[in-house]
């Protein structure tokens, strides 16, 4: 992990002029090149992952030393309300937010960064990073250098991601144990009474539209796709589906991205969708027909995507957030929070939206109160006027702070 020491940050900085930057229209050619130089726990997030189904509204902030060398490139969208001129960095929910950057720029390089006049153009008044591991190197060094030039860092707690360690070759330990090996072998059999059962992983040049239409039914028939609105599905929402499509052109994400899935019949009926960076595997997501439920097809394609990816020489596996006890009754072991940023730059905007950005529960009225009384103390002008001003844009903002969250 990063060790930032706030003492010798000011001693640190980079001298003035030493890096510049400029904003390019679009996601830059940098991004990959960083990415191509990042460990593989980073190695995904190339140019094709930011689009998001939306490459047009993107654009680059691209940070250089003096020498020419790239130690940053930032795909940004717009956040929230137009009018706010606020930006996040892009990119997909799943497994988190982060850009790849040169691994020997420090705390010093991000503070000359945030400090030049093109990318403070860039950012605006507020920035999103997020969610993104709280030990992530970007999270660790934009954190630090902003606290250190006088921006407000809010952070809303999403989670604890939990990890799974897997054996490697002749271990004596199998995993997942015999027991639960020979349960799904039941839950097999019991399946195949009702019909031919296939199954089949999908990643390189395999990816089909067919592909992401059996996706997209079994989501439709699946929990998310009866019982949500479907802003969180992966297929069903356009959006994630434009987003996945278009990942899958880069033969180096084709490969990385694997979806594993079931048929009875010709019926498809579960998935896995996964990301293998090298020795570890983020799990993106999974889902299964409601009606095949008794026969817990997602144990099935999980067990056979694991089976496939040991094969391959992964032995770590990030199931990301959440967990109902299946993931620990796998022998998982918790890993880092996940934190969701908003970089503020003025105190008295950070002061309202506090409440409202970093509440998990509870009345939305109270937390715009709060943060309005918050927002009058630091502001240091208690007047008539400048109440009657932090009413107004409070109000404003707390509403804002809801629709940057998605």
């Amino acid at each position: 992990m990063l060790e930032i020491n706030h003492k010798t940050m000011l001693a640190n900085a980079a001298p003035l002029g030493a890096i510049d930057c400029a904003v390019v229209p679009g996601v830059a050619s940098a991004v990959d090149r960083l990415a191509a130089q990042a460990p593989a726990s980073h190695a995904f997030l190339r140019a094709a992952w930011f689009c998001r189904g939306e490459p047009e509204a993107i654009s680059t902030l691209v940070a250089r030393r003096g020498d020419g060398s790239e130690i940053l490139a930032l795909p940004m969208r717009q956040l929230g309300p137009a009018g706010l001129k606020a930006r996040a960095l892009a990119g997909s929910y799943w497994p988190f937010r982060s850009a790849a950057i040169d691994q020997t720029a420090g705390v010093g390089d991000m503070r000359a960064v945030l400090d030049h006049p093109a990318a403070r153009a860039a950012i605006g008044p507020m920035l999103r990073l997020g969610p993104i591991y709280q030990d992530d190197r970007l999270a660790l060094l934009v954190v630090a250098a902003a606290e250190a030039t006088g921006w407000h860092v809010l952070t809303r707690d999403m989670g604890q991601s939990f990890i799974q360690d897997l054996p490697g070759p002749g271990a004596t330990d199998p995993w997942p144990s015999k027991s639960r090996r020979k349960k799904i072998r039941r839950m097999i059999a019991r399946l195949e009474e009702l019909g031919p059962l296939t199954l089949r992983i999908v990643r390189g040049d395999a990816w089909s539209r067919r592909v992401f239409h059996d996706l997209a039914r079994i989501e439709e028939n699946s929990w998310v796709g009866k019982r949500t609105d479907r802003s969180g599905a992966k297929f069903l929402n356009p959006h994630m589906l434009a987003h996945w499509q278009r990942a899958v052109v880069d033969p180096e994400l084709a490969e990385m991205l694997a979806a594993t899935l079931l048929y009875v019949g010709d019926k498809p009926v579960a998935f896995s969708l996964d990301l293998t960076c090298g020795s570890l595997q983020y799990g993106i997501a999974s889902s299964y027909d409601d009606a095949f439920a008794a026969f817990s097809p997602g144990q099935i394609v999980t067990l056979h995507g694991i089976d496939d990816s040991l094969a391959r020489g992964v032995r770590q596996i990030d199931w990301g957030a959440g967990d109902s006890g299946y993931k620990q009754e796998l022998g998982a072991r918790p890993g880092s929070r996940i934190h969701d940023l908003l970089l503020v730059r003025s105190a008295t905007i950070a002061a309202a939206l506090r409440p409202r950005w970093e509440e998990s529960a509870g009345s939305g009225t109270l937390a715009i109160a709060t943060g309005l009384a918050d927002a009058i103390k630091a502001s240091g002008l208690p007047s008539s006027a400048t109440i009657k001003r932090l009413l107004m844009s409070g109000l404003t903002l707390s509403a804002a702070a809801a629709l940057m969250v998605e």
